[in-house]
């Protein structure tokens, strides 16, 4: 990648360049700060003040000025490794060669990738590191070099100090966080606007002018202090122009101020600088050689040197190198095109073909596009464009292309296709599919084969991407029969057979698609990727090769070339998820699903959004923290998304989430009517195996409902399906299923086979998980599991394996199971479900039953003796009363939570051991108030103050009311109460601390109030209210909650506010300063 040098050095300065001390001041600071901001609008002197800065400190800063064709995450840090180099020559040569190998879209593992080395590297370097990143305004809407320095900020060494210069203010989450820490330094255009007495300063004392203060004052109002605006109006006073002339100028805006003393500033020129000054001004940075090639003339050099020397807005770069300000370039460049549009013409055309010649093709069209030659610019995108397509310059291929007149295409209709792709790959699949027509319909009338073959492939990729294999397969072989009569490379062919085996998986054919897979490996055809070995495992069921697969690419080489363009549903990312979703690890699916949703942000592809979305919505069906409503939002997201997008097939798997979503919740038409639903998308594509998953969702809900001949009946038909599409994983469902009704309707013969067919797919598929963990298509809960598993031991199915399992699943000691999780919720009222079923009130018979539960549930950890039992339920009753009433209580507990237990049998969930019970602990069962003190504790313990805040409002949000409030006046449940009120009440306040640290005062505030709604003593919670009322510039409501907390502590404690409240209050009072103190 060529760099140019000029970038790499900051301009040259002049005598005339005048300090300005407090400015000066404010950048000498910036040694102590690892970023500092400097932002203001064009023409305020940001390089000039660094540049001065740099060079009377004699600071050894690496210099980079960056130019609007830098916004690609490749570019950029080339560049800015080489301005590294300038200091430290050895830099960054790991980096540079990783960049080589990324071609187009940079993707999340490898901006991580990329930023871990920087910052390794940096680390190693024994001296101090400055780097100035000028102009950053023209980069600031790459998403890819925005999360570059992001994450650079966030781990930036020690070592390192970074300048960005910027006409805006980067919206990055992590300058707060560098803010707070005193981590930024920020310099705003306040800071380098020129005050009136800066201004007189430099009139009076430096240039002599002799002005009076009116004088002054109306130079002051006229330019705001605006730099660029302040030294025309200098040259103009140089030029004998009194001031009253100057501010006769009744302009509206400082735009217009800066054109008329422009014009003012052109017309003293000669008529040969003048046109010299209009006719340079379409090139972006001057060069002797570059000007006279343009012009036509020689002697450019000396020209450039006389005119930086006179000040006329022409910055020096390098020895021979310059550039206009960007406002007098584009005042110039205007005025030229106005009143020259001819020779405008020209000159672009010019620059064009130097550019071309010296193999700079996006400066040359860019000239081209300037001087709107349709023409050349088609032709040179004909060349370059699908190196464009290549390097993942999609945006700027895009700008150029809808330039080009239609009519203008058809004399290069693979422009079409270009414009094509890049509409697929953003998603936009109708306009691609329109883009594709044209092209193969003018490559048709040309006789051109092989376009209307790219183009028919351009189509075909549309039907897979969005996986519409009836479509792709008519589309794909017309490409190829057209292909192959075109003698077109082994590569070329290679590309299209890869794109048929792909179709036949997404149409169920997985065996096909394999044989050809590993025939074109065995005849060693290039391959394209798309992760269709990946695609291949999961759809025959072989979910860890499928994960192993994914997972040593993020790994090895988290993208590889052809990934690096949006790949619809076939991202890494997209792809693990459901696969962690198969398997039963819910929280990586999450994570992945997450990943995939920025990915689709990233590269501009609402496709891969939404799949991200309706994966997420999976991935939280199986975590007993969320809500189910939040997984119906997941779905109902990606189908509005896919509906924005006219993608009716990609509303198939959401609608299947919905389908099994409902059918868990005994909702039995919603769930058969979101499977119809999908259904329909899928049956029209010929998609057998999604299909197949989808009826088995609706199979699952008519055996939830009890409809056990419609659930067998949908079974069978499923097991054939899957049977076709190869898929172990699928059949293996189907056989549990078949065996969990069995079970429900008695049929001994049925449930011996199916158990039989299951444990061995188990067994055979490496399925062991599924016993273990809540699944996609498993049981809502997977302690239904466990009564089979019981059952097939006494029958002696697959016994060795069926012991093994149970042992590993802590019920070796275990004669029973009533097969379901038992849930409870102590924080508030007490509520307790069986499995899924909610125990109402009428259910515990006798109210002593319930009473004896939450006894039992406060003494969890312990066996307790009869006589404890008595003492704090019975205390009135003699021993034998106690122990009858003992008797009728258990016996009433124990109908209650396992309705099904047979007569005399051992209970499941209340252990008796002697003369002592309690709540069994290898039941399994689930507790609110344990999740509550593991997220608490957790999030107390934690260092990092983002991390700290998720794990307490993970936590907090669990404590619906104080511990069994029905019990609030039992002696045995106060300490527990206690206990958990004081753990809620330090995660709160330490919740609403790290809220302070990172500037969300309006959580801390809410935190503050749940305290004193608890305990209107806590002093601390005070504390953070007044100062977060203070940061929000609330000071009566500061005031008003220190005077709350005087009274409260006086009255209830007859104390007074410590010495920080009352010195808080003192600084409130006096509206100093604040700081953080959380």
């Amino acid at each position: 990648m060529p760099v140019i040098q000029t970038q790499l050095r900051p301009p040259v300065v002049k005598d005339r360049f005048v300090r300005r001390a407090k400015l000066h001041k404010k950048l000498s600071s910036m040694t102590h700060y690892p970023l500092v901001l400097l932002h203001s609008g064009a023409g305020y002197g940001k390089s000039t003040a660094l540049t001065l800065f740099i060079q009377d400190s004699g600071l050894q800063a690496c210099w980079y000025s960056i130019s609007s064709n830098d916004d690609d995450l490749g570019p950029f840090l080339t560049k800015l490794i080489h301005a590294i180099r300038i200091q430290h020559a050895d830099f960054g040569e790991a980096i540079l060669q990783e960049l080589e190998t990324i071609q187009q879209y940079v993707q999340d593992q490898e901006i991580w990738s990329l930023v871990s080395m920087m910052v390794n590297e940096i680390e190693q370097l024994e001296n101090e590191l400055y780097v100035v990143l000028d102009d950053f305004h023209h980069i600031e809407h790459s998403l890819p070099i925005e999360q570059w320095m992001i994450h650079f900020m966030e781990h930036i060494p020690e070592n390192c100090h970074v300048v960005i210069s910027s006409r805006n203010r980067p919206h990055w989450n992590v300058l707060t966080s560098l803010k707070v820490k005193g981590n930024l330094l920020e310099i705003s255009q306040e800071d380098v606007t020129f005050s009136q007495e800066e201004m007189e300063h430099l009139l009076i004392d430096l240039y002599e002018f002799d002005l009076s203060d009116s004088a002054l004052e109306k130079l002051h109002q006229l330019t705001e202090g605006w730099a660029i605006a302040f030294e025309m109006v200098i040259q103009q006073l140089q030029a004998g122009i009194d001031v009253e002339s100057v501010v006769q100028n009744r302009t509206n805006t400082l735009q217009d101020l800066f054109d008329y003393l422009a014009l003012e500033v052109l017309s003293k020129q000669s008529l040969m600088v003048q046109q010299f000054l209009m006719q340079t001004s379409i090139l972006e940075v001057l060069s002797p050689k570059l000007c006279d090639y343009v012009l036509g003339m020689t002697g450019s050099g000396s020209m450039l040197e006389q005119l930086a020397d006179q000040q006329l807005f022409l910055q020096r770069v390098s020895e021979d190198h310059y550039r206009y300000h960007a406002l007098f370039k584009a005042f110039l460049e205007n005025r030229m095109k106005k009143e020259q549009p001819k020779e405008y013409q020209q000159l672009h055309q010019k620059a064009a073909r130097y550019h071309e010649q010296n193999g700079d093709m996006e400066t040359a069209l860019s000239h081209l596009a300037n001087m709107g030659d349709h023409g050349r610019l088609s032709q040179l995108l004909q060349e370059f464009g699908q190196e464009m397509l290549k390097n993942g310059k999609l945006q700027s291929l895009y700008d150029r292309l809808i330039a080009i007149p239609s009519q203008e295409k058809r004399h290069f209709p693979i422009l079409w296709y270009y414009q094509g792709e890049i509409l697929r790959y953003w998603s936009s699949y109708k306009e691609a599919e329109s883009c594709y027509d044209r092209a193969e319909s003018i490559a048709h009338d040309r006789d051109d084969a092989y376009l209307v073959s790219l183009s028919l492939e351009g189509k075909a990729q549309i039907y897979l991407d969005t996986i519409q294999p009836d479509q792709a397969e008519r589309i794909l072989q017309k490409a190829i029969d057209i292909r192959e009569k075109t003698n077109a490379t082994k590569e070329e062919m290679a590309r299209l057979y890869h794109r048929l085996a792909e179709n036949l998986l997404n149409a169920g054919n997985a065996v096909k698609a394999e044989a050809w897979f590993e025939r074109a490996k065995e005849l060693k055809l290039p391959l394209l990727d798309g992760n269709l070995e990946a695609r291949l495992y999961l759809r025959t069921g072989r979910l860890e090769q499928a994960e192993k697969v994914l997972l040593e690419r993020k790994k090895a080489q988290p993208f590889d070339e052809s990934q690096h363009l949006p790949q619809s549903f076939r991202e890494t990312d997209i792809l693990l998820s459901i696969i962690s979703s198969f398997m039963g690890k819910s929280d990586e699916s999450k994570k992945y699903a997450e990943q995939g949703i920025h990915q689709g942000i990233q590269v501009q592809s609402p496709f891969v959004e939404a799949c991200g979305w309706m994966r997420i919505g999976h991935a939280v069906q199986l975590i007993n923290r969320y809500e189910p409503h939040l997984a119906e939002k997941c779905y109902q997201t990606s189908l509005e998304m896919m509906e924005k997008m006219n993608v009716s097939r990609g509303k198939a798997e959401p609608y299947m989430g919905l389908s099994v979503l409902y059918g868990v919740q005994g909702e039995y038409e919603k769930a058969m009517a979101a499977g119809e639903k999908g259904l329909h998308e899928t049956e029209q594509v010929k998609d057998l195996w999604l299909s197949s998953l989808i009826q088995l969702c609706m199979g699952i809900t008519a055996l939830y409902c009890k409809k056990y001949e419609e659930a067998n009946s949908v079974f069978m038909t499923v097991e054939q399906q899957m049977g076709h599409c190869g898929d172990e994983y699928g059949i293996m469902l189907t056989s549990f299923w078949k065996a969990y009704a069995a079970r429900e309707t008695e049929e001994e013969e049925v449930f011996e086979r199916e158990m039989r067919a299951f444990l061995q797919r188990i067994q055979t598929g490496g399925y062991e998980f599924f016993l273990k963990e809540r699944t996609t298509f498993g049981p809502m809960d997977v302690q239904n599991i466990i009564p089979l598993l019981f059952k097939a031991q006494k029958l002696k199915i697959h016994e060795p394996f069926v012991s093994k399992m149970i042992h590993e699943l802590g019920y070796d000691e275990m004669k029973n199971h009533p097969g379901y999780t038992l849930r409870i919720q102590t924080l508030g009222q007490l509520k307790v479900w069986l499995g899924n079923q909610l125990v109402e009130e009428k259910d515990w018979q006798r109210g002593k039953a319930k009473e004896l539960f939450e006894f039992f549930v406060t003494k969890r950890h312990q066996q307790v003796s009869k006589e404890e039992i008595y003492q704090a339920l019975w205390p009135d009753q003699d021993e034998s009363g106690a122990n009858r009433s003992f008797k009728v209580a258990l016996n009433a507990l124990l109908k209650t939570l396992e309705p099904g237990r047979k007569a005399r049998a051992e209970s499941f969930f209340i252990k008796k051991d002697g003369q002592t019970y309690g709540l069994n602990p290898q039941a399994g069962y689930e507790l609110d108030i344990a999740s509550f003190e593991e997220w608490i504790e957790a999030g107390l313990e934690e260092k990092d103050a983002n991390r700290s805040k998720d794990l307490l409002e993970r936590g907090l949000k669990r404590y619906e009311g104080n511990y069994l409030e029905d019990r609030r006046l039992a002696d045995w449940c106060l300490n527990e109460r206690e206990r958990v009120q004081v753990l809620f009440l330090r995660g709160a306040e330490k919740l609403a601390q790290v809220s302070v640290r990172l500037q969300d005062f309006d959580t801390c505030i809410q935190w503050c109030e749940a305290i004193l709604r608890i305990d209107r003593s806590w002093e601390e919670a005070y504390r953070l209210m007044m100062y977060s009322y203070y940061q929000k510039n609330n000071r009566p409501q500061a005031i008003k909650w220190y005077q709350k907390c005087y009274r409260v502590l006086e009255d209830e404690l007859g104390v007074e506010p410590m010495k920080p409240t009352k010195e808080m209050f003192e600084i409130i009072k006096s509206d100093k300063g604040v700081e953080v103190f959380a």
